[in-house]
């Protein structure tokens, strides 16, 4: 069940559904058909007994907030309630005397507060989206802790997202002037080695493993930390970026800065990558021979 506390939302169940449910009221879903969507995606947490009761209070929450309670939804989370069906499940998973009282408290309100209709409509928030800060292809440069430049190459971009995220490939760039458009095209993607734990056989092992810092860099994050990053140019690109080969991760801004900046300390403990990927990976022509 997820359960951390006694209120009405205290629980995964509940805020799952409920949080998808008024995510679909925002983006202009009718109640209705919100409501039939929840009710066939999430049949087994319908049937089973110990998330049942959470599934159908977020459906009435949610209808209330919205000035559309059902009938049928309502008559169901009274049954529920009066029944005291939620609380011997709580009984049975051995909550203690006064978690039971707060929770029977807890669904007495909620009972009282959606018997009477909602004065005004909850209403609907429009998604604020955003398009990615860099362009694909742009080579980026900036100042890094050690003083040196490094330099970044955009993978992707995208227009009118959420998160408005740039998939960008931290290059090994580490020089006293300012890079040049040659620097990236002869330029290598940033790999450390490090520490993955694993178990096997009831043993605890660790394997020392390659990782690429390709990740994603959003604008809402840019638009709060406003790095100092400078645009050098373009390469075209030849062959898209495959996170699902490569891997994806988010990144701050800052990683940027410090990273490659601090190289020699990951080499010293862990050791010399034992893999490459070249930028041309992304940028030289498909037509050329030995086509990575």
């Amino acid at each position: 069940m997820g359960t951390w506390g006694t209120g009405l939302s205290s629980n995964d169940t509940y805020s799952d559904i409920y949080g998808e449910f008024i995510d679909l009221y925002n983006d202009g879903t009718s109640v209705t058909e919100i409501t039939k969507k929840l009710i066939a995606d999430n049949q087994e947490t319908i049937n089973t007994r110990e998330d049942s009761s959470n599934f159908w209070f977020a459906i009435a929450n949610g209808q209330w907030e919205c000035k559309e309670l059902d009938k049928e939804i309502f008559s169901k989370v009274e049954e529920i309630i009066e029944s005291g069906m939620d609380i011997e499940i709580w009984r049975e998973l051995d909550c203690s005397q006064s978690d039971l009282k707060k929770r029977e408290q807890v669904l007495s309100k909620f009972l009282e507060k959606i018997k009477t209709e909602k004065e005004k409509p909850r209403r609907r928030k429009k998604k604020k989206l955003y398009d990615s800060i860099f362009l694909k292809g742009d080579c980026l440069v900036y100042k890094m802790d050690n003083g040196n430049y490094g330099g970044a190459f955009v993978l992707t971009d995208e227009k009118s997202t959420e998160v408005g995220a740039n998939e960008i490939a931290i290059t090994t760039i580490d020089k006293p002037t300012k890079p040049t458009l040659k620097d990236f095209k002869n330029g290598q993607v940033y790999i450390t080695r490090s520490k993955e734990v694993s178990v096997k056989n009831n043993q605890i092992q660790e394997n020392l493993t390659d990782r690429l810092h390709i990740g994603g860099f959003s604008a809402l994050s840019f638009k709060r930390d406003n790095p100092e990053i400078e645009v050098i140019g373009q390469l075209e690109i030849f062959k898209e970026y495959d996170s699902e080969k490569l891997g994806q991760s988010a990144y701050p801004w800052s990683a940027l800065f410090s990273m490659v900046a601090s190289k020699e300390k990951y080499i010293e403990v862990n050791g010399q990558p034992k893999s490459n990927i070249s930028i041309s990976r992304w940028t030289k022509k498909p037509w050329i021979k030995n086509w990575l």
